[in-house]
C-alpha cells in the first residue's frame, strides 16, 4: 500500500567548493564521530509519450538504492516548501499502479492517452545526515551526479534539508547558519523538473516564465495568497539562476516580472497577510527591483530604438561608436546585477521571502487576528480586489490623452497590476472564459501601448545622456562625440515618430476597458 505524507523541504544549489565546505560543517553539526558512506541512488522517472502525468503536476518514479525498490509519486508543491509524497515498497519488477491508483494519482491515470515508460533517470551519490535544530530533527543531503535523457546530461550537485520532525522554522533557521560556511541559492526546480526540460530539449540560460496558478473555487484565501506568492517567488529565483549561469535579457525581464507579481500580490491581499514583517519585506523586494531597472531599460534601449535605427540608418557616423557605448554601459549593469544577486542581502530576502509566504504570523491559525480573513473564501477576495484595481484605472486614466508621462506611468502600473491579478484568479471563473479572454485582450493591448510609451520615454532620457557633453566619452574625439550626439538624435527621432499613434490606440483600449461589464461580478 502507498504511504502518504507531506515532504517538507529546501532544496539549494552547490557548486563543488561550497558542497566541500558543506560537508564539513555538516559532520560537524551532526556531532558524528565518523562520515557517512555515500549512497547511490539511480531513479526512473515514467510517463506517456505525451507527458500526461507531468502536466497534472505528478511524478511517477522508482528509485533503486541499498538493495531496495520504492516507487514514489509526488503532486506539484503546496507553498514554497510542502508537496505530497506516496511512497511503495516494491517486491517485483516494474511498477505498481495498483498502489499508485491508491493516491491522488488515480484520476491521471484513469484517463492516460498512452502507455507509461522510462523517460529519464538520475544518478547520484548522496551523503546524509541527522541534523537537530533546536527540538526538530532534519535530514541534510548533499547529491552529487547527473540526470540523463536521450544521451544528454545535466550534472546535479545540491543540498536537500527535509524536516523530519518539528516546525518548519528549523529549516530556515539551519539554512540561515549553514550559509554563514557557503552561499546557499535556494532553488525550486526539482530533479524531475530539470529530467523533463532535458528530455523536451531546454538549455541551461532559458529564461522561465509565470507559471500557471491553479486557483480552484473554495479554496481559502490564505491557500490561494500561498498559491501565488509562491509562483512568483519561484519564478524569481529560477531567472535569478539562469542570470548567474548566462547573461540573458529575457532572464532578467522575467526575474523583474516575478518581482512585479509577487509585489502585486501582496497589494492585493494586504488586509489579509500585513503582519509585523509585511512592509519590510515590501521595502526590500523594491530595493531589489530597483537594482534591476538600469540593466533592463538598457536592453530595452538596445533591442526597441538603436537596433531599428542601426538598420535604418546604417553607415551613419557616430552610430558604430554609440553602440560600443551602449554595450559597455549593459555589461556594466549586468556586473553590478550579478554582484547583488550573490549579495548575503539578496540570499536572505529570499529565504525570509520563502519562510514568509508558507510560515509567517498572517498565516498561523492561531492568530486570531489573520485568521478570519485568511479563511474567507477565495472568490470574495478576488472580487473585492479586482473592483478595486479597476476603479483605479478608471480614476487615473480618464482623460487619457491629455495625461503627461509620470501619470501614464502610474496608470500603466496599475494595468499590470490589474492584468496579473486577472491571471492569478482566472481559474475561479471557468464558465466565463470568453469574457475573461476578452477582457484581459483589451487590458493587454492597453497596456502594451501604455508601455511601449514608457520605454518612448525612458529612451528619450537616456539619448540625451548620451548626447550630454556633445555626445563624447573618455577617449572619443570632438568629431566623433559631435557624430555620436547627432546619432542619438536620429535614433530618438526615428522612434518618436510612432508616438502618438501609441497614444491614440492606448486611449481607445481604456475606453473598452472601462465599458466592458466586469465578468468577475
Amino acid at each position: 500500500m502507498a504511504e502518504g505524507q507531506e515532504e517538507t523541504e529546501l532544496k539549494f544549489d552547490l557548486d563543488a567548493a561550497a558542497s566541500d565546505r558543506l560537508e564539513q560543517k555538516l559532520m560537524l553539526r551532526s556531532r558524528a564521530k565518523t562520515p557517512p558512506q555515500p549512497q547511490t541512488l539511480v531513479s526512473t522517472y515514467y510517463d506517456t509519450p505525451g507527458r500526461d502525468l507531468h502536466k497534472a503536476g505528478f511524478t511517477l518514479r522508482i528509485r533503486e538504492g541499498d538493495g531496495k525498490r520504492v516507487q514514489t509519486v509526488k503532486s506539484e508543491a503546496e507553498g514554497v516548501a510542502t508537496r505530497g509524497e506516496w511512497e511503495t515498497e516494491l517486491k517485483a519488477p516494474g511498477l505498481d499502479l495498483k498502489a499508485a491508483a491508491r493516491t491522488p494519482l488515480q484520476a491521471v491515470l484513469r484517463d492516460l492517452r498512452g502507455e507509461l515508460s522510462p523517460v529519464f533517470a538520475t544518478t547520484v551519490q548522496r551523503t546524509k545526515r541527522l541534523i537537530r535544530q533546536g527540538s526538530a530533527k532534519i535530514e541534510a543531503a548533499i547529491d552529487r551526479g547527473q540526470i540523463e535523457a536521450d544521451g544528454r546530461s545535466f550534472a546535479v550537485c545540491e543540498l536537500e534539508l527535509e524536516l523530519k520532525a518539528g516546525r518548519p522554522c528549523a529549516l530556515f533557521d539551519l539554512a540561515r547558519r549553514l550559509g554563514d560556511a557557503a552561499p546557499l541559492r535556494l532553488s525550486f526546480e526539482t530533479k524531475s523538473q530539470r529530467g523533463y526540460r532535458l528530455v523536451e530539449g531546454g538549455q541551461v540560460g532559458e529564461a522561465l516564465k509565470g507559471e500557471q496558478v491553479r486557483l480552484k473555487p473554495g479554496m481559502t484565501t490564505r491557500q490561494a495568497f500561498q498559491a501565488i506568492a509562491a509562483g512568483a517567488l519561484r519564478q524569481w529565483v529560477g531567472n535569478a539562476a539562469v542570470l548567474r549561469a548566462a547573461r540573458r535579457p529575457e532572464a532578467l525581464h522575467q526575474m523583474r516580472v516575478a518581482l512585479r507579481r509577487l509585489r502585486t500580490a501582496l497589494t492585493l491581499f494586504e488586509a489579509v497577510v500585513a503582519d509585523d514583517a509585511y512592509r519590510p519585506l515590501i521595502a526590500e523586494l523594491e530595493w531589489l527591483t530597483g537594482e534591476l531597472d538600469s540593466g533592463r531599460d538598457i536592453d530595452v534601449l538596445i533591442q526597441e530604438t538603436f537596433r531599428p535605427a542601426a538598420a535604418r540608418f546604417h553607415g551613419q557616423p557616430g552610430l558604430a561608436g554609440l553602440g560600443e557605448r551602449l554595450l559597455k554601459a549593459r555589461t556594466r549593469a549586468y556586473d553590478r546585477i550579478l554582484a547583488v544577486l550573490d549579495q548575503p542581502r539578496h540570499m536572505t530576502l529570499v529565504l525570509d521571502a520563502a519562510e514568509w509566504i508558507d510560515n509567517g504570523r498572517w498565516a498561523q491559525a492561531d492568530e486570531a487576528l489573520f485568521a478570519a480573513k485568511a479563511n474567507i473564501p477565495i472568490e470574495q477576495t478576488a472580487a473585492e480586489g479586482l473592483d478595486r484595481l479597476r476603479r483605479q484605472i478608471k480614476r487615473r486614466g480618464a482623460g487619457l490623452r491629455r495625461l503627461d508621462p509620470t501619470s501614464r506611468h502610474r496608470l500603466r502600473i496599475r494595468a499590470k497590476r490589474l492584468r496579473y491579478a486577472l491571471e492569478f484568479f482566472g481559474g475561479l471563473y471557468p464558465r466565463r472564459k470568453d469574457e475573461r479572454d476578452a477582457f484581459l485582450n483589451t487590458l493587454r493591448a492597453m497596456q502594451d501601448g501604455l508601455g511601449a510609451l514608457n520605454d518612448l520615454e525612458v529612451a528619450r532620457h537616456q539619448g540625451l545622456a548620451l548626447a550630454e557633453g556633445g555626445g563624447r566619452a573618455a577617449g572619443d574625439s570632438d568629431i566623433e562625440g559631435a557624430h555620436q550626439a547627432f546619432a542619438a538624435g536620429m535614433m530618438l527621432g526615428a522612434r518618436a515618430v510612432g508616438e502618438k499613434p501609441l497614444l491614440k490606440a492606448a486611449a481607445a483600449h481604456y475606453d473598452a476597458l472601462i465599458a466592458a461589464k466586469p465578468f468577475w461580478r
